[in-house]
């Protein structure tokens, strides 16, 4: 018999308790673990359940379009007040909104530098649009503060305060009136440098009551490329309305007679002024050249320019502004009563320095009477520039829910010098 025995194996009773303890066991560590992560997750499901990706871009484009929405009522806001104004108004008062003048032509002096007594009756009986000034009407800042501020008090209708204040050192505010020395508005340092030089050039105009920039240049050149000058353009209209100036890029969309067809013109020259207008241009100066492959007359005559080519394929809906009316070479070629009505039958809204104020205010009436031009057409134009005054603060609504301070610190700065000892 030997010393040892095998050991026993175990016994089926053992192996089933084995089994049941393990499988316990399990159930348990596995339960603790789920509870530990069902607690400290944050229980993002991976993957998004089909009817929540789709229901999502239902409510996004509510969000995004809210902005543009606002934007739309604020320009909407102006329109309102600019056509609630326009029933007051008789049709003479409403054509003289579409004069800018010179001082001279509104009193009849040979160099206005002064608005008293003379400056107010004339603009009593030419309740007109604006006035236009030149480096000749400048004699020091209290002398411009005065006149300006003067001229503007009697109008019943905030005028336009304009100047073409380009930079450089035959800008007429700066050679006169030693207002901060900038470049010309487009430079070669690029597009920030010309928004700060816009700007500068604005702030500085503005102390002196001027609302209106006949400025930038947006013609193109062959040294630079267009979308360059598009650049800048942008940038020297951003700057001037930065500080409640506004600005009238010209000339559109050329500044010399050309030959080119209006594709041609569309893939050069008018590519500053697109950029201009989609960047929120209020207005735009026209030129006086011909684009004698397009139309034999004057841009600013030309329907097909203005109306068909700026105002509905380009989608401008500013203030459109005719070129110098009292140009010479257009003196000498047409006749008052052929620049005014062409001009507005093409679709200009402003007539900017007609030579004769009584000339073309007789040839637009007469028009008007005989139906040659109708008093639509009129409210048109004189809608967009009392909704642009209204924009710029200008013109301010009576009520307390619309303020500017661009008219605030105008009139705090104006008011802060003695009217002028003389007057014309």
């Amino acid at each position: 018999m030997a010393k040892y025995r095998h050991a026993r194996g175990l016994s089926p009773m053992q192996i089933l308790l084995i089994v049941a303890i393990s499988l316990v066991s399990l159930s348990i560590i596995g339960g603790g673990a789920f509870a530990v992560h069902y607690f400290t997750s944050d229980k993002e499901e991976p993957t998004a359940p089909p009817v929540v990706a789709t229901a999502a871009p239902s409510v996004a484009p509510a969000t995004i379009d809210e902005p543009a929405t606002e934007a739309v009522d604020s320009n909407s806001q102006y329109t309102e007040l600019a056509k609630k104004q326009l029933e007051n108004m008789t049709l003479d008062e409403k054509i003289y909104q579409m004069l800018m003048v010179t001082p001279e032509a509104l009193t009849g002096v040979d160099v206005a530098t002064a608005a008293g007594d003379a400056t107010k009756e004339a603009i009593e009986k030419y309740p007109v649009g604006g006035i236009f000034y030149r480096a000749d009407n400048f004699e020091d800042a209290t002398q411009t503060i005065d006149m300006i501020k003067n001229s503007q008090s009697y109008a019943k209708t905030a005028m336009f305060i304009a100047v073409a204040e380009d930079g450089g050192e035959k800008a007429p505010v700066y050679s006169k009136l030693g207002t901060t020395k900038v470049d010309y508005a487009f430079t070669d340092d690029g597009a920030q440098k010309t928004f700060e030089n816009a700007s500068t050039i604005a702030k500085d105009i503005k102390k002196f009551g001027f609302n209106f920039n006949f400025s930038p240049t947006a013609n193109i050149s062959d040294s630079v490329k267009p979308e360059t000058t598009g650049d800048n353009a942008t940038q020297a209209v951003k700057g001037f309305q930065s500080e409640f100036v506004i600005a009238a890029p010209k000339y559109f969309p050329v500044n010399a007679d050309c030959d080119k067809t209006l594709d041609e013109l569309k893939a050069q020259e008018f590519v500053p002024f697109v950029s201009a207008i989609k960047d929120g241009a209020d207005a735009i100066t026209l030129s006086s050249a011909k684009l004698t492959k397009v139309e034999d007359t004057p841009v600013f005559m030309s329907k097909s320019v203005v109306t068909d080519t700026l105002r509905t394929d380009l989608k401008f809906n500013g203030v459109i502004i005719t070129p110098n009316l009292s140009d010479s070479a257009l003196t000498g070629a047409y006749d008052s009563a052929t620049l005014a009505t062409s001009s507005i039958k093409a679709g200009a809204d402003v007539l900017f320095c007609p030579s004769n104020i009584d000339e073309y205010f007789t040839a637009i009436k007469g028009a008007c009477d005989s139906g040659d031009i109708t008093e639509e057409r009129i409210n048109e134009s004189v809608t967009r520039i009392l909704t642009l005054k209204y924009k710029n603060g200008i013109l301010v609504e009576s009520t307390p829910e619309i303020s500017n301070t661009q008219a605030t610190e105008t009139a705090s700065t104006v008011t802060s010098t003695e009217a002028p000892t003389t007057a014309q």
